[in-house]
């Protein structure tokens, strides 16, 4: 069953944009400023943010060879970033929901160039871990997918499944192109040159892009989606204006309410299962190739085919995903990956490894159908909030999967048990996503804060 909050909007309707909406034509539509931010989030996830969270990957073994690292001292950086993104989520979310997503992004893309600049000159462990976890992880920790998922959630409802598609497959066609050259870089240059290049390119042009992003549709004069204010009424002579829920139902709830509703609970098991797993794989997924026989530069390679071929399947999905269940799309998603971790056990040849490699398109389509999934059950006004409340949670388990991922790796030369225990998490994420069911509110609106407050 399909569900959303579909129709929210601010009640700054006034009867002059009820009037002024009587008299818009179709060409006032097609120029709703909401998809320039569609096309600036594509831009900033596309290339920042598929480099910063899908390159990890490629400096794992130079770093570790280059460093004198363990496996497991290899992925520490990458677990203590996620657990230090729990911890400042909620933090975060309420700076962006307060401030707007303009200057959060700005000052994220900023500081996460900063930091890989200042990486590309560290040559011990602990000054790598100082650097990645105080500056550059905080950075992106509001830079990238929080901040334009926030941005997508209020200026869409309809199509937030859409849009919430086109940002997510934007970050693996970024990946399908930056991972490949990133590797390049690494291996020509070195990874501390090729950190180097990452920064002056966050800064000179990921973080103008921020530029782009408006508070909310309403702050310009437009509605949610391109749509045109509700004709104006009238009545005894006089043009009576539409109320606010004549256009959109009032279905966005507080943080108090969302944390306390067992959807948001349901919502937050799933997500731990599918993020301790996709997490945990893509850090790992260079030294996963290798261990199957394949060079570094062919696991980079295959990786970014993989991001190319994720592309159209999680455009399909976002689509499909507003006209019918996202729950079970989710379950389908999950259960492909499940199967892609376990073939990946018993298969070999670069090609038969690629095919079980196809199969995990699914946990990528899945992740911007979880997301939209938090505007569906909670509303658009406090999204980053909500979304921040649910960093602690699902970033928990990062601090722990990709370390003992890892450790099992030091301890037997084997990525197979981590690969068939993750398989095993995939399943039981979809049977809970298939299980997620919108809660009822125990308050009504009259007794919610104003949207003011």
């Amino acid at each position: 069953m399909r569900f959303w909050p579909s129709r929210n909007v601010a009640p700054e309707i006034t009867v002059a944009d009820v009037a002024a909406g009587a008299k818009a034509n179709t060409a006032q539509r097609k120029r709703f400023y909401g998809w320039n931010l569609v096309g600036a989030s594509a831009a900033i996830n596309g290339f920042g943010g598929s480099i910063h969270w899908q390159g990890f990957t490629v400096f794992f073994l130079p770093v570790s060879q280059g460093l004198g690292l363990s496996s497991a001292q290899t992925a520490l950086p990458f677990a203590l970033s996620r657990a230090e993104g729990g911890l400042v989520g909620p933090f975060t979310g309420w700076l962006i929901d307060k401030f707007g997503v303009r200057p959060l992004m700005l000052i994220g893309t900023v500081v996460t160039g900063i930091g890989y600049l200042w990486l590309s000159q560290t040559s011990t462990y602990l000054s790598f871990v100082l650097v990645y976890l105080f500056v550059l992880s905080l950075g992106s920790s509001t830079g990238f997918m929080q901040a334009t998922t926030s941005a997508l959630n209020t200026w869409f409802v309809r199509k937030r499944g859409v849009v919430m598609g086109i940002n997510s497959a934007a970050f693996r066609l970024g990946g399908a192109i930056m991972v490949p050259l990133l590797s390049f870089a690494v291996l020509r240059w070195g990874w501390e040159t090729a950190a180097l290049y990452v920064g002056f390119g966050m800064i000179l042009f990921i973080a103008p892009m921020a530029l782009f992003f408006k508070r909310s549709p309403e702050s310009i004069g437009q509605l949610p989606d391109g749509d045109l204010p509700a004709p104006a009424v009238q009545q005894n002579g006089q043009i009576q204006a539409a109320t606010a829920a004549s256009i959109y139902d009032d279905d966005d709830w507080t943080t108090k309410e969302a944390i306390r509703s067992r959807a948001f609970w349901v919502l937050a098991t799933g997500t731990v299962l599918r993020m301790s797993v996709h997490g945990a794989i893509f850090v790992h997924f260079v030294p996963i190739l290798v261990w199957k026989g394949e060079n570094q530069q062919v696991a980079a390679n295959l990786i970014g085919l993989l991001a190319l071929c994720s592309v159209p399947v999680i455009l399909l999905f976002g689509w499909l995903s507003d006209r019918f269940s996202r729950q079970k799309m989710l379950m389908v998603s999950y259960m492909s990956s499940a199967a892609s971790l376990y073939l990946l056990t018993i298969v070999d040849g670069t090609w038969p490894i690629f095919g079980a490699m196809l199969l995990f398109a699914g946990s990528e389509a899945g992740s911007s159908l979880n997301w939209a999934l938090v505007g569906d059950l909670f509303g658009r006004r406090r999204f980053a909030s909500i979304r921040g409340m649910l960093a602690p949670i699902y970033n928990s388990a990062l601090l722990v999967t990709p370390v003992a991922v890892g450790w099992i790796f030091d301890e037997t030369g084997s990525y197979r048990i981590s690969l068939q225990a993750g398989a095993v998490l995939m399943v039981l994420a979809g049977i809970t996503f298939l299980r997620l069911k919108p809660s009822i509110r125990a308050t009504s609106s009259a007794d919610r804060p104003s949207s003011g407050s």
